[in-house]
């Protein structure tokens, strides 16, 4: 852009500001004393800064003159009202506008009339059985039947039984501590366990052999068996004898868990062993971990213990 425009753009810049500044000026504060009319002087530099105002201008200097406003008249009286305009063209349609909230449901209608039927649909599956019903009231008595003939007579039998316990589950024996360990009996002194667990009918089982055996009628005991939860653990033995009050006679009957095989057993019974008791004879089972001695840490498996054992009541006949 050439200097001189650059030097007028400045010059109307300069005299806008000052117009701004007069304008500002209250009237009271411009009005003069001679009654001549008010009048403000600029003295504008070629480069459009304002460097003088109500003074004697340079020759080199613009000088701007304004006239100053005085103060404001009284208002006139308010014109006649003018004539109504044209009434204008309408305006374009709006757009439309969002769709209102639904509003409350209506009254239900009356009711239609019936529709055909339709066909029969195609038999379902059968439900799952139900729950047994309440057991009736029962009937009235039958008449009393006709006696039947006598059936032939049996042979003389013997007096037997089964008796059967063990150390009462995994929940239970492991909470009473009565479950078989690697460490059950130790120490072993002689090949006699130190504190073994014994075992009654009845599934008791406590290192107390006083608070476990129960007395017997007199008779024999003999058939032995003895099934573990587990396999002992290869290199490791359980073994099971049944006692006579304290007298657990290693000769008489016994079993021992040897897990020497590589397939493991969990199983043992004596088919031979019988041990007699008197009227009132205490009888229960010692276990203990047979494997556990000098030099051989208890590192059996911990089982759980069930067994049966044949009793004949009375004295023997054999």
């Amino acid at each position: 852009m050439p200097q001189s425009l650059k030097n007028a753009w400045r010059w109307l810049m300069g005299a806008s500001a000052a117009a701004m500044l007069i304008a500002s000026i209250p009237a009271a504060a411009q009005a003069q004393t001679d009654g001549t009319p008010p009048l403000i002087t600029l003295c504008v530099a070629r480069t459009g800064k304002v460097v003088a105002i109500n003074l004697e201008c340079k020759p080199h200097q613009i000088q701007l003159t304004w006239n100053i406003p005085g103060p404001p008249g009284d208002p006139g009286e308010q014109g006649d009202q003018g004539p109504q305009g044209v009434t204008g063209e309408g305006g374009l349609v709006g757009p439309q506008g969002p769709v209102g909230i639904a509003g409350l449901p209506g009254p239900a209608g009356s009711k239609g009339p019936t529709g055909p039927t339709g066909p029969q649909g195609p038999t379902g599956d059968q439900g799952p059985v139900g729950n047994k019903g309440p057991v009736g009231i029962q009937g009235p008595q039958g008449d009393k039947g006709d006696p039947g003939t006598n059936g032939i007579d049996g042979l003389n039998g013997d007096n037997r039984t089964t008796l059967t316990g063990g150390t009462m589950g995994r929940e239970i024996g492991a909470e009473a501590s009565i479950q078989l360990t690697g460490s059950t009996g130790s120490p072993i002194v002689g090949g006699i366990p130190t504190f073994p667990i014994y075992m009654a009918p009845g599934n008791a089982a406590d290192i107390d052999q006083v608070a476990v055996q129960v007395p017997t009628p007199g008779g024999e005991a003999f058939h032995l068996q003895v099934h573990l939860s587990a396999r002992p653990g290869f290199g490791d033995a359980y073994k099971f004898v049944v006692c006579n009050e304290k007298n657990c006679d290693f000769s008489g009957v016994t079993c021992e868990i040897d897990d020497d095989a590589i397939v493991g057993v969990q199983d043992c019974f004596d088919d031979t062993g019988e041990l007699e008791f008197l009227p009132g004879d205490t009888i229960s089972i010692m276990s203990w971990s047979s494997e556990d001695t000098v030099g051989h840490p208890p590192t059996a498996n911990t089982v759980d213990v069930s067994w049966s054992l044949d009793y004949e009541i009375g004295p023997d006949t054999d």
